[in-house]
């Protein structure tokens, strides 16, 4: 797959896109000081069973990432402020809900993502997973272990499998940084907080395949901010360089840091969603709210596949062994996507292994992509 031709097809579709956006950045930071944030969505954190995993978006960036077993925060942020810049909707977790936190994995070290104050509300039995280079701005804080992982590198906590891989956010101290594949007993994660669209994505669709991705979608006007962010439609290219199943969109629709209006990013994804048909690949999650998914089923590997997958009845997860498909691995399970997004109760899950729709998902944009409004 040639990313840069990719990118090239990108930067074209970009240029015939209409975008609103703010007229000025200092006048909406000044107008939002004298908003209190509008209330978020707010639900309990759900209870998985084996074979599940529960995605509870926090707002910006953040993500609550719920196995049996383990928790996982990722760049978890409540501060209401970064900078002079106001938070537009109160944070999606409460912090009560990180008493359970058992790993914390942060993408790198700007301030809405290594954010101090909220890593100071986790349990100290917590393990910190970081960036190289960004241990010592956690490690005051006192946790049972900070460990740096390079892009790369894996690492097994609480029966979790974190493995680090490469992403483009800028080469300075700050922006230095990884995405992580979360491989648990359920459906594997990729989690990415910020970066342009480039070449790691498909490393990453290559070696991990991923069942869901958190892909961010927001700071992009203007369109020179792509070089460091992505929009809706480098996110979308980007799932699909993954091979995922399903798109969770973050980094949106919180904090004003760039010149597009707060709710475009989740407003032109869904329109792009709805044109391309992609709503059996896309689950855009509130502030607050939580979805479960349950592990589609493996099929046994042919002799010689890198793949340890097993046939599971009944949602069992069997987790495929990240350090067997790193090194080129054979053929990927043919697994099945959700035919549609399921509103979270008691009793149901988007199960992963519905026959409706197959995957991965091939979007096929062209010069008849839709022109933002």
């Amino acid at each position: 797959m040639d990313w840069k031709a990719r990118k090239a097809e990108l930067d074209r579709l970009h240029r015939r896109v209409r975008i609103a956006r703010t007229p000025s950045l200092l006048a909406s930071w000044a107008a939002a000081w004298l908003r209190p944030p509008r209330a978020a969505h707010g639900e309990p954190i759900p209870t998985v069973g084996s074979g599940q995993v529960a995605i509870t978006f926090g707002g910006h960036a953040t993500a609550l990432v719920s196995y049996r077993g383990a928790t996982i925060a990722f760049d978890p942020m409540l501060g209401r402020w970064i900078g002079g810049v106001h938070r537009a909707i109160e944070p999606g977790l409460a912090p009560g809900d990180l008493a359970g936190v058992t790993i914390a994995a942060i993408s790198h070290a700007h301030a809405d993502h290594l954010h101090l104050p909220t890593l100071a509300m986790l349990p100290r039995s917590a393990t910190i997973v970081v960036p190289p280079g960004a241990a010592a701005r956690v490690s005051p804080l006192g946790f049972a272990r900070v460990i740096e992982l390079a892009a790369g590198a894996d690492v097994v906590l609480e029966g979790v499998r974190i493995a680090a891989t490469e992403v483009d956010h800028g080469d300075d101290e700050l922006a230095r940084g990884n995405a992580y594949v979360i491989a648990g007993d359920g459906p594997s994660v990729y989690m990415c907080g910020d970066g342009a669209y480039g070449p790691g994505f498909a490393a990453a669709g290559r070696d991990h395949a991923p069942d869901l991705a958190l892909l961010p979608i927001g700071g992009f006007l203007p369109f020179s901010f792509r070089a460091r962010h992505m929009s809706p439609l480098d996110a979308l290219y980007a799932f699909e360089d993954l091979r995922a199943r399903l798109l969770i969109p973050i980094h949106h629709g919180a904090f004003a840091l760039s010149y597009e209006r707060l709710g475009e990013p989740a407003r032109w994804l869904r329109e792009l969603v709805v044109d391309r048909e992609l709503d059996a690949h896309v689950r855009v999650l509130d502030p607050g709210e939580s979805e479960v998914f349950t592990s589609p089923r493996r099929v046994a590997p042919r002799a010689g596949d890198a793949a340890s997958a097993v046939a599971a009845d009944g949602g069992g997860a069997v987790i495929t062994e990240v350090t067997a498909l790193r090194s080129g691995g054979g053929p990927r399970p043919v697994v099945a996507l959700p035919h549609r997004s399921i509103d979270l109760v008691a009793d149901a899950s988007v199960d992963l292994s519905r026959p409706d729709v197959r995957g991965p998902v091939d979007i096929r944009f062209d010069d008849s992509v839709p022109a933002a409004t």
